[in-house]
């Protein structure tokens, strides 16, 4: 953000997904509040919500500042018994057994 500000670039963070863009919704209110006092554009990534256990909201196109401490980052208890690898119930289903057999490039 600082090198940004210092060129003069945009710096619009890439989200991804799966607690990303709750993470950036923090970044963005640092960015305003402590170094450019501009309103930051930042990516949407709106899949596996219901993983996490505080997702960000959105109201009338813009992310709302978080209020809790924290970064508002982590999954619900739920998430992490069904993706803990490899014993989580998603590793033991057809398509978790699919992808850990899956070759991984350096036995070709």
């Amino acid at each position: 953000m600082l090198m940004a500000l210092k060129f003069s670039v945009p710096c619009v963070p890439h989200n991804g997904a799966m607690g990303l863009t709750e993470l950036t919704s923090h970044l963005s209110t640092i960015d305003y509040i402590a170094i450019s006092g501009r309103k930051s554009m930042l990516e949407n990534a709106d899949s596996h919500r219901e993983n996490l256990r505080h997702p960000s909201r959105i109201v009338d196109a813009h992310y709302v500042t978080p209020l809790d401490p924290g970064y508002s980052t982590g999954y619900t208890v739920e998430a992490l018994e069904k993706y803990t690898y490899p014993d989580g119930s998603f590793w033991r289903s057809d398509i978790g057994r699919e992808i850990m057999n899956a070759p991984t490039g350096g036995e070709l």
